[in-house]
């Protein structure tokens, strides 16, 4: 008789006790789940009734609404480019943080070498020459792929 009661008490208990959340896309889907944690630009949680852990990008979320303290945190502010010259607005990503962001299309690029030209100076013109291609396409993210003497080629993201 005692573990029937234990085990009702806990089960009542536990929904009143969980972190329910609310996650805001930046493409305006919203997601009631059990927040976990954020780590390395990525964000854990659970699904509500559920014990399995998944994860997205912090950059696909625009919001966290604790819905116990009706508390709000911004996790990440949108990024709106108008054209070309907002090529500092894009963000390169690493493959893993790319969860929950659309992919769009692969880009490619191609840069000269000039005489003295060092390897380090070579991937930050790389680097720009693919952000302001992704900028002029409207897209916030890229994940770089290839950034040799020849051969300059990224995947880009959006929300």
């Amino acid at each position: 008789m005692k573990n029937i009661i234990a085990v009702i008490a806990v089960l009542f208990a536990v929904p009143l006790f969980a972190q329910t959340h609310d996650i805001i896309k930046h493409n305006g889907e919203k997601v009631e789940v059990n927040y976990i944690k954020m780590d390395n630009n990525i964000v854990y949680y659970a699904l509500p009734n559920s014990m399995e852990q998944h994860k997205i990008s912090r950059y696909a979320v625009a919001q966290l609404n604790e819905k116990a303290n009706n508390n709000s945190k911004t996790v990440s502010e949108k990024i709106i480019l108008a054209d070309n010259f907002d090529y500092k607005k894009v963000i390169v990503l690493k493959e893993s943080e790319t969860i929950g962001l659309t992919k769009s299309e692969n880009l490619k690029g191609h840069h000269s070498i000039a005489k003295g030209e060092t390897r380090w100076s070579l991937a930050q013109i790389g680097e720009k020459q693919l952000k302001q291609n992704a900028a002029k396409k409207g897209y916030q993210f890229i994940v770089i792929t290839s950034n040799k003497k020849d051969n300059l080629t990224a995947i880009a993201y959006v929300y």
